[in-house]
């Protein structure tokens, strides 16, 4: 905790530090070029960013790094492992974190079970024998679809 708070505060002094010293040089400079105050202080400010942005992306990155970390511990301090599964499925990531595969819930089981006997009941129905539609969820299952996927006359 003290060493986020320390790199917060590093970065944010450093970061205005970086704008007002660049900022404060330029409209002195402009304003003894006999600029007008208006245009000395934009030439100023647009100056002064450009540097604080550099100086900032040259020099700050450890303290950077650290306090965005903090900011994404902060936002997930309340999700859990399938919370985790469940975001990276829905905004199509083709590889869900192994911590977040590994910690598989009592419900996410219950579900794959109700999945695959539910598929079949629809292989009965569709005239398959019982062991056919236990073995096309067994595989359905061990690759994480629905039996349904898997045995395509059941779907008919």
């Amino acid at each position: 905790m003290k060493r986020t708070r320390s790199a917060w505060i590093t970065y944010t002094v450093l970061r205005l530090v970086f704008f007002a010293v660049p900022f404060a040089l330029v409209y002195v400079l402009g304003l003894a070029l006999r600029f007008s105050m208006m245009t000395a202080a934009l030439v100023a400010a647009v100056f002064a960013a450009l540097i604080g942005i550099s100086l900032s992306v040259l020099l700050l990155s450890k303290p950077r790094s650290i306090a965005a970390e903090s900011i994404h511990d902060w936002r997930n301090r309340d999700r859990t492992a399938d919370d985790i599964a469940e975001d990276a499925a829905l905004d199509g990531d083709a590889e869900i974190r192994p911590e977040a595969a590994a910690e598989d819930t009592a419900a996410d089981d219950a579900a794959e079970v109700a999945a695959a006997g539910h598929a079949a009941a629809e292989d009965a129905a569709a005239g398959h024998t019982a062991a056919e539609g236990a073995a096309a969820g067994d595989a359905a299952a061990s690759r994480g679809r629905t039996a349904a996927d898997a045995d395509p006359d059941a779907r008919a």
